[in-house]
């Protein structure tokens, strides 16, 4: 995998980055979201000698834009094109397959709002998937829309929630207020006709989103490559903006996830910044 994996990133220009496993928690907090589960029940924090708190990374993106901000990478000409390998940490009780210490591969390009970009990153991972040998994989593909409406459809889908979440599981009657999109990427049974009944984020896009959601889509159509538009297709952290995608496959049952990202100009910091991310 990490051999077809770094084969794929030098076809496409992509350099490798390597980040401190341990980093500041005020990084991830601040980064990935407080309300999100990785902040509020999966990471491995602890305090140091000084006082200060620090994590094991529970994921990496946050960690290559504090470097990229703080080695003047934005300083270069063009986009950044920039991919990692290497241990990522969750304290939550692991489901099958998963583990407390797992391997993840990222990809992240900075520096461009084109939904060009976007497509190309969704074409790389497609084509390192293929690489390695995996077949019978499904790409999903969704808008989460930007600072201009997604709030508007968030406050939405929360007025809608006040009365469907007692109907719903523990995690999705907490996440209804603090983090109601999460409520999207429920994956109890028993809650889908629920989610099914509620308002999609893909009939509130303002016009700027749904232009270049479209183009993302033209760009996949013109590259031969499949994929479902699944308008509850969220992701679990606050940074995404419009563009994010998942790779499914039928045969791993209902944590069917292979990978998933999409676009972060949500994330300080970052201007454009179509990413990906595996793990295993």
């Amino acid at each position: 995998m990490e051999s077809a994996a770094r084969s794929v990133f030098r076809a496409y220009y992509y350099g490798e980055i390597r980040t401190p496993i341990l980093e500041e928690t005020q990084l991830f907090a601040r980064g990935v979201g407080a309300d999100t589960d990785i902040v509020t029940k999966e990471m491995y924090s602890f305090e140091d000698r000084d006082g200060s708190s620090l994590t094991l990374r529970p994921e990496n993106t946050a960690a290559v834009i504090r470097a990229y901000i703080e080695h003047r990478l934005d300083q270069r000409p063009g986009v950044q094109k920039l991919y990692y390998i290497g241990p990522m940490f969750r304290r939550e009780r692991p489901q099958k397959g998963r583990y407390r210490q797992f391997y993840q591969i990222g990809a992240e390009a900075i520096g461009s709002e084109s939904p060009v970009v976007d497509a190309e990153v969704i074409e790389m991972v497609v084509e390192l998937l293929n690489r390695a040998g995996l077949t019978g994989f499904k790409l999903l593909i969704n808008s989460v829309g930007d600072q201009n409406c997604r709030p508007q459809y968030v406050e939405l889908l929360r007025r809608e929630l006040k009365q469907a979440a007692p109907q719903m599981c523990g995690d999705c009657q907490r996440r209804a207020d603090t983090n109601p999109l999460r409520v999207l990427d429920c994956k109890v049974e028993a809650d889908q006709p629920v989610i099914e009944r509620l308002p999609t984020i893909v009939d509130h896009l303002c016009a700027a989103c749904r232009a270049h959601f479209e183009a993302v889509k033209q760009y996949l159509d013109d590259r031969g490559i499949e994929y479902e538009a699944r308008p509850r297709l969220v992701r679990g952290l606050d940074y995404y903006m419009r563009t994010t995608f998942e790779v499914v496959h039928g045969a791993l049952g209902a944590q069917n996830s292979v990978l998933g990202g999409g676009r972060y100009d949500g994330l300080a910091g970052a201007s454009g910044f179509p990413s990906a991310r595996t793990a295993w």
